[in-house]
């Protein structure tokens, strides 16, 4: 019997029975998708995938990422961020339309993107937390509109994913003059894409940070409220920042690595962010995006142990007691712990996250801090 045959009402009726029934497992799917609280507990310690496909320094493909993604997983890490630039050229094409945000369904890049993510997903228990990194043209002219139709997009072409899969909104808001972003405009862009999101998935997690460098410092300023993400209702919310202080002594090309820091340089950012997601945040999780040392850009090997100890106490001591899970900066190159060109880690730094690692002798402030040039 062909459709025709069928009276209208009753057509109706069959084809919503059958769109309900396609729905409900995606349905299900994303009642089941953790908080940002719960998933906050479950992340624990995780790295960064840098420099693949926020930039070209590494081959944005799934058989460069799948080594480091396997060896970092194989040592107990339960996240990966995945910094992404999609409306900037990489390799000569962008992944998104700069003018509108809309993705490139056709890009080879996006493709391998995707297998990527996919193939971390597959993983038990290991989280995706997927960003907007190197976006210079949009930040600086305040595109809330492009960002939107980029966070549109992505949540339709991944909404069916896991809950795993989370959405950090911008990376890094500062301008191209090295300037903070205005507050106000950043509220903005963000609640453009959050509500752009939130008509897709209700429930997906999404990451919001400061104005400028995600200093913790920033959050205070940037969200004196939360209305534009929920309100501070939306329990599928969590705050990052990024620590590298003192700068000094993280940052790269910095002099040598004898720099007398203290666990005060650590904890205290970590407080600040605290205090803020206890009082403005409403009790949000936090989640550090990135931390580490450019020790590459000045040694040539790793062999200074004043690194090894902030290694040793950044994650294990300090982010464990402040409940925030981590993912430590690996861009391969100066913040290099995995060493894309051997498939494997180039030094004991991976053994010192864990909170304790062999020495060369007992200086502190070995020699090899110092370079040599």
């Amino acid at each position: 019997m062909s459709h025709r045959s069928v009276r209208p009402g009753l057509f109706r009726l069959l084809l919503a029975a059958l769109l309900l029934a396609l729905a409900a497992p995606a349905i299900a799917s994303a009642a089941d998708r953790p908080t940002a609280q719960q998933a906050a507990a479950a992340m624990g310690r995780g790295f960064n995938l840098g420099q693949m496909f926020d930039n070209d320094q590494h081959a944005p493909t799934l058989a460069v990422a799948r080594p480091k993604i396997d060896a970092y997983y194989a040592r107990g890490f339960r996240t990966v961020r995945i910094p992404v630039t999609w409306t900037e050229p990489v390799g000569g094409t962008t992944l998104a339309d700069p003018d509108t945000g809309a993705l490139d369904p056709a890009s080879r890049r996006l493709a391998e993107l995707t297998a990527v993510i996919d193939y971390a997903l597959a993983q038990p228990g290991l989280h995706v937390v997927l960003n907007a990194h190197h976006e210079v043209r949009l930040k600086d002219g305040g595109r809330a509109d492009v960002l939107a139709r980029l966070w549109a997009d992505l949540a339709v072409r991944f909404g069916d994913r896991d809950g795993r899969l989370i959405f950090e909104i911008l990376n890094e808001p500062h301008l191209s003059n090295k300037e903070p972003m205005a507050p106000a405009t950043l509220r903005a862009m963000t609640g453009g894409a959050y509500d752009a999101i939130r008509a897709a998935d209700p429930r997906r997690l999404v990451v919001i940070g400061g104005n400028q460098w995600f200093g913790a410092h920033e959050m205070a300023a940037t969200w004196p409220d939360l209305e534009a993400v929920g309100g501070g209702r939306d329990v599928y919310v969590m705050a990052t920042f990024h620590h590298y202080n003192p700068w000094t002594f993280n940052g790269d090309n910095q002099g040598d690595y004898a720099d007398p820091w203290t666990d005060e340089d650590i904890s205290g950012p970590m407080r600040v962010m605290a205090n803020w997601a206890a009082t403005t945040g409403g009790g949000m999780p936090v989640f550090i995006g990135e931390w580490g040392v450019g020790w590459k850009s000045r040694l040539a090997t790793m062999d200074c142990n004043n690194v090894r100890l902030w290694y040793s106490r950044f994650d294990a001591v300090h982010a464990s007691a402040a409940g925030m899970p981590t993912t430590v900066w690996d861009d391969g190159g100066w913040f290099q712990l995995f060493d894309h060109d051997l498939a494997d880690f180039s030094s004991n730094l991976i053994d010192c996250i864990d909170g304790a690692c062999v020495w060369s002798n007992a200086d502190r402030y070995n020699e090899a801090c110092m370079p040599t040039d």
